[in-house]
């Protein structure tokens, strides 16, 4: 994904990072290893801080390149 950067910072500085996806559909199946006949439509990554503000992330689960990103206020 162009648009997107999966990582993890261990203890001890260094940072994990997931590469080598360059669609969302390479994206999906890294992440969730999914085994069935039936594929993902999209992977969301979804976030409200205390004040009910939402980040949510929408990975499509096809050939897209970039990833979707909306903030907004919780109604």
């Amino acid at each position: 994904m162009k648009n997107l950067r999966i990582f993890a910072t261990l203890s001890s500085g260094v940072q994990l990072e997931l590469r080598d996806c360059p669609t969302g559909r390479d994206l999906v199946r890294a992440l969730l290893h999914h085994t069935g006949d039936e594929p993902a439509k999209a992977l969301v990554i979804e976030a409200t801080d205390k004040d009910g503000h939402v980040v949510r992330i929408v990975v499509p689960g096809d050939d897209s390149e970039v990833a979707k990103v909306s903030i907004g206020k919780d109604a």
